[in-house]
């Protein structure tokens, strides 16, 4: 059956959530390990700085849960109280809602459908997607594009970044001319500056350990770039520090701020960190006139954009309904397609053999006459099937435990891999 384990931005706090955040240089391990567990046939991993999800097909979730609980170093228990568990129909509709916009922070935020097409590119890379999870995703990213296409849900220009500024501006009433330093070349921290840019805030530098990656986002935005160990006289000097560099530890410390604040003791220094894990200490916030706002402290200016953008949510929860039973009406007709190739084995078998018995009396025939018999005969082993064929369809769509039972009326053996619930 496909489950979900998952939790996100609404179920824990980011104390939690970047223990278990999964980097891009570790999302192969973690499948390689996912997939070797006992009845985990196939798994994908969504992890961004709000989320990070298991989708797999996988006979129990116990086993999952354990997996995700050794990977964050964190108590079964204790990650349990944190976590949504779903099965079948209810895991496509949270994806679904996922890829919509509908469960991040900033409702309607389009990065989201590349993250979810990302996660499933990863999957199969590893060959850990295969023919239940590859369309489960492919189709949540189509119903991510019509629910934008066909709703307001992602107009206007609500995003982390906006937030950043919405964040500083109220620090700083007018951000023209004040500085910024991006630490790191994400692509989050990237749009924030691009917002702040466009407010006024100028000059900007860019800090990143990759060189290649570091000038070229000083390209796009137009930014000189620094060396990490000129990161303490170059705090000194700016107003706003933006931080997203995906290191798994610290990398601006308190007491590098600390050392920074001691040439600027009367000017206030803004930092939003919107890494998961971390970037800045937590205790930089003590510091006398340093202001630190993290990835779980946008909420409130988030609140106010979801608010905004409220009146589109019945209509992508439609769509979203609409798309789950797409899917839905799609898989059964994937479940019942071995049963109803192997019921149509059997009555060609049956037909053969009775063709075979009555081989003497219809060597009397024309070649011609034996060609309409089997005609006939092939005809009406399609009349007989095509009714039952219909039915099973929708039967399998409203209820997946029938499948056995069809076996079991009809004698049929299919082989235990096909017969899987999805």
């Amino acid at each position: 059956m496909i489950v979900l384990v998952g939790l996100n931005h609404t179920t824990a706090p980011l104390t939690i959530r970047e223990r278990l955040y999964v980097r891009h240089a570790t999302q192969g391990r973690l499948l390689h390990a996912l997939c070797a567990l006992p009845g985990v046939d196939e798994a994908v991993v969504l992890s961004t700085c709000n989320r990070t999800e298991v989708y797999a097909v996988a006979s129990d979730l116990t086993a999952l849960v354990n997996a995700l609980a050794d990977w964050a170093g964190i108590g079964h228990d204790a990650l349990l109280a944190h976590l949504y568990l779903s099965q079948g129909t209810e895991v496509a509709r949270h994806l679904f809602r996922v890829a919509a916009g509908l469960d991040s922070l900033v409702v309607g935020e389009t990065q989201i459908l590349g993250q979810v097409a990302d996660a499933l590119a990863m999957a199969a890379e590893y060959q850990a997607a295969g023919r239940h999870l590859s369309p489960l995703f492919q189709h949540a990213v189509a119903a991510g594009k019509r629910a934008r296409a066909e709703t307001s849900i992602s107009d206007g220009t609500f995003s982390i970044g906006g937030i950043a500024v919405e964040l500083a501006r109220s620090l700083f009433t007018d951000l023209a001319g004040r500085s910024v330093l991006v630490l790191g070349a994400g692509k989050m921290s990237e749009l924030s500056a691009k917002h702040l840019a466009a407010h006024g805030a100028a000059p900007i530098y860019v800090a990143n350990r990759t060189p290649d990656h570091a000038r070229a986002m000083a390209e796009n935005l137009g930014a000189a770039i620094i060396a990490f160990t000129e990161l303490t006289a170059k705090l000194g000097e700016v107003d706003i520090v933006l931080s997203s560099t995906g290191a798994p530890h610290i990398v601006l410390p308190s007491e590098t701020v600390e050392r920074a604040m001691r040439e600027r003791p009367d000017r206030p220094l803004f930092l939003i960190d919107i890494a998961v894990p971390r970037d800045i200490d937590p205790a930089v916030a003590d510091i006398p006139n340093v202001h630190l706002y993290n990835i779980d402290d946008l909420d409130a200016v988030a609140e106010r954009c979801c608010r905004m953008r409220q009146d589109e949510m019945p209509g992508v929860e439609v769509i979203v309904s609409e798309e789950v039973e797409r899917w839905r009406q799609r898989q059964a007709g994937l479940d019942a397609a071995p049963v109803i190739c192997a019921l149509r084995d059997a009555f060609e078998a049956t037909r053969q053999a009775e063709l075979a018995r009555m081989a003497g009396t219809l060597a009397t025939l024309s070649p011609e006459q034996r060609a309409a018999v089997d005609l006939l005969t092939t005809s009406l082993v399609n009349k007989l099937l095509h009714t039952p064929t219909v039915h099973l369809k929708a039967l399998l769509s409203r209820e997946r435990q029938a499948l056995p039972l069809v076996c079991e009326l009809f004698n049929l053996s299919v082989a235990a891999d096909e017969e899987d619930d999805a």
